[in-house]
This record gives structure tokens, C-alpha cells and sequence, in this order.
């Protein structure tokens, strides 16, 4: 006999088993929901959308305004206007939007992680403002602005 024997009884048998059973099963998916990624694509969507939308802004200049159309309404509501001054306002306004629609890609990428639940909150409050392409960014911003409220739980 050498001296690496060891008797094993049936009940250290039978334990033995069940361990080889427990290991075979597979893993048991988690219960979390998908909502917080859900959101966050929504809101990558949203920020992108907006994105492509303002930076349009960046390539009008004074003889589209002024073919257009756009200036002569203009001076409907202030006569002193000019194409110069309307397309730095127009270009302003982009600028402010596009910082506006970083809010939404960095609210997007925290709920993707399932971190930091109020700043992504926030991000997609902030996002609502950034008004994309016949205001889908916004749209997509509410839904999913809503979709993390019903799941603050899983961060």
C-alpha cells in the first residue's frame, strides 16, 4: 500500500458528485434589466444626431443667406439685420448647441458602464436641450432620460 491512500466512505462519494454537478451548470444569467443600456445608445444617438445637425451651421455663408431667402424674413422682424450679422448669429447658436450635445455622448457612455446614475441623469436632461434633427435628439433624450429613472437601481 502506499502511503497516499485515503478511504473514502459512500457519503464522501455522493459529495463528491455534487460538486461535479454544480460545476457542469451553467451560470445564471443576472437579473438586470437592459434599460440603462438601452438608454445609453439612445443617448450616443441623440448626441451624434445633434452633432451632425449643428455642424451644418459652420458652412452657410453671407450669399446663401442672402439667395435664400432667409435674410429678407429676417428683416420682417428687425429691419437693421444684416446677412453678416445673421449668419454669426446662426453660427453662435451652433456653437452653443454643440457643446449643449457633448452632455448626451458622455451620459450615453456612463449608463452604458452603469456609473455615476446622477451625472448620467443629468447628461440627459442637459441632452433634451440639444435639439437635433426635427428634434429627435431631444425625443430620444426623454426616453431615455426615462428609461433611467425607472432603472437607478441598477447602477
Amino acid at each position: 500500500m502506499s502511503a497516499n491512500y485515503e478511504l473514502k466512505t459512500e457519503e464522501d462519494i455522493e459529495e463528491q458528485k455534487e460538486l461535479d454537478k454544480i460545476q457542469i451548470l451553467p451560470e445564471i444569467p443576472s437579473k438586470k434589466n437592459q434599460y440603462p443600456k438601452i438608454a445609453g445608445i439612445l443617448l450616443i444617438i441623440a448626441g451624434i444626431l445633434s452633432l451632425i445637425f449643428w455642424l451644418q451651421f459652420y458652412s452657410i455663408d453671407v450669399s446663401y443667406i442672402e439667395e435664400s431667402g432667409i435674410l429678407s424674413q429676417s428683416q420682417k422682424l428687425d429691419p437693421d439685420i444684416t446677412a453678416e450679422e445673421l449668419v454669426s448669429v446662426l453660427k453662435t447658436c451652433a456653437t452653443i448647441i454643440i457643446i449643449i450635445s457633448i452632455f448626451p455622448l458622455l451620459g450615453g457612455i456612463l449608463s452604458i458602464k452603469r456609473k455615476l446614475f446622477g451625472i448620467a441623469l443629468a447628461c440627459s436632461v442637459i441632452g433634451i436641450f440639444s435639439l437635433g434633427i426635427l428634434f429627435l435628439s431631444s425625443v430620444f433624450s426623454g426616453i431615455a432620460l426615462i428609461l433611467l429613472i425607472v432603472s437607478r437601481k441598477e447602477f
